[in-house]
């Protein structure tokens, strides 16, 4: 992962998604907070969808195959992976942005 043109691995192991640097390091900072509340906004979303998963799965019925962690399981793995990506993204625009911007609660 360390020399992937998508992605470099920084000294203490922090992913930067190279793409998204290059995308808005040149944006005006009103226009690059923007996106970033936004950002947040979304990981916000996707992090409590994930929270909701993981209750699904935790009061779901025991799966009885071995060829499968069952339908709940999948979607909260899925739900994580999704949120997971949200904040790696949101990593690398607040490194870029440089601070982070006041979002309105929920």
């Amino acid at each position: 992962m360390g020399n992937d043109t998508n992605c470099a691995v920084q000294p203490e192991h922090k992913i930067t998604l190279r793409p998204v640097v290059g995308l808005t390091e040149t944006l005006p900072k009103r226009d690059l907070e923007e996106i970033t509340i936004q950002a947040i906004m979304t990981y916000r979303h996707l992090r409590d969808a994930a929270e909701a998963k993981y209750e699904e799965w935790r009061n779901a019925p025991p799966v009885s195959s071995c060829d499968t962690v069952g339908p709940a399981r999948i979607a909260y793995v899925s739900a994580m992976i999704d949120m997971h990506v949200q904040q790696t993204l949101l990593s690398t625009l607040l490194d870029v942005l440089g601070h982070i911007p006041l979002v309105p609660a929920d």
